[in-house]
């Protein structure tokens, strides 16, 4: 069984139902041949805290959608001030050490609620999809180029029609 770690920060004011989360993630892990005990951390956010996130590991001021932090996998940053060293972050540790952590997820619900009106989509399957992206993002996926990002939309495209 996996280990899905939600919790949503204090300041958010979009309501959003989350138990579906933890029902769909298992089979994301599966089809990706992930370890059944992998853990994954999910932080709901709004579109202030995300662009704090975004600036601070990314260079980038702005809110975005996701942002997936892994311990195995690193990206680009933007920025001009002098990054603080990345791998020195030391991640999370938990009360049971067999489980496998892939990463966390930083996710603006504000930000994908404005999304998904602008788009006329359903805000859940939203959530759904990028939760997929993070996830294989956390997994080594990458859009940097063309061809990665073909082969990333290909992948999560796959995963959304099988869940």
């Amino acid at each position: 069984m996996s280990n899905i770690n939600i919790h949503f920060d204090t300041n958010l004011t979009i309501n959003f139902n989350s138990k579906d989360v933890p029902r769909y993630i298992p089979s994301i892990f599966k089809i990706l041949n992930l370890d059944p005990s992998t853990q994954i951390n999910i932080l709901f956010v709004d579109n202030n805290k995300i662009a704090e996130l975004n600036s601070e590991f990314r260079g980038i001021l702005e809110p975005t959608d996701i942002l997936s932090f892994s311990p195995d996998f690193s990206g680009t940053y933007y920025g001009t001030k002098k990054l603080k060293k990345l791998n020195n972050i030391e991640f999370p540790k938990h009360s049971n050490n067999n489980k496998i952590l892939i990463g966390d997820l930083a996710i603006s619900l504000e930000y994908i609620k404005n999304q998904s009106e602008n788009k006329k989509i359903i805000f859940d399957n939203e959530i759904k999809k990028l939760i997929i992206h993070g996830i294989l993002h956390l997994n080594g996926y990458d859009h940097e180029n063309i061809k990665d990002e073909k082969k990333m939309t290909e992948k999560q495209n796959y995963i959304l029609n099988q869940i």
